[in-house]
């Protein structure tokens, strides 16, 4: 089965797009379940941890693919990756809430 072009483009760098956004809220959510009272400036600021390590690491593993026979290197990886991290932002900008009690958002009223 051959692709179209497009497609067989589209395949070679999901890859790189989709873990750009998984890493970044699988960073985020290990982090939100140890901090479950932090504030939208805390968020942010831990978002923008996950997201540049996230992005360093796929950055990383293309430039050490360059070293290897085996493994190819793909500078559109790079641009996949990228945009991954931009839709990322993105997504974390829409998805958090910014109000100051987020107990009532995730359904506790803060009593035990």
């Amino acid at each position: 089965m051959s692709l179209n072009p497009i497609s067989e483009y589209l395949m070679g760098v999901i890859p790189n797009f989709a873990a750009a956004i998984a890493i970044n809220f699988v960073l985020m959510s290990i982090w939100a379940d140890q901090t479950r009272n932090a504030n939208f400036a805390a968020v942010r600021c831990w978002f923008f941890v996950c997201a540049t390590v996230s992005a360093l690491g796929l950055f990383s593993w293309e430039l050490i693919q360059r070293t290897s026979e085996r493994l190819v290197f793909d500078a559109h990886d790079i641009l996949a990756t990228l945009v991954g991290t931009s839709t990322a932002t993105v997504l974390f900008y829409i998805v958090t809430p910014r109000n100051a009690n987020n107990n009532e958002l995730n359904g506790q009223n803060g009593s035990v």
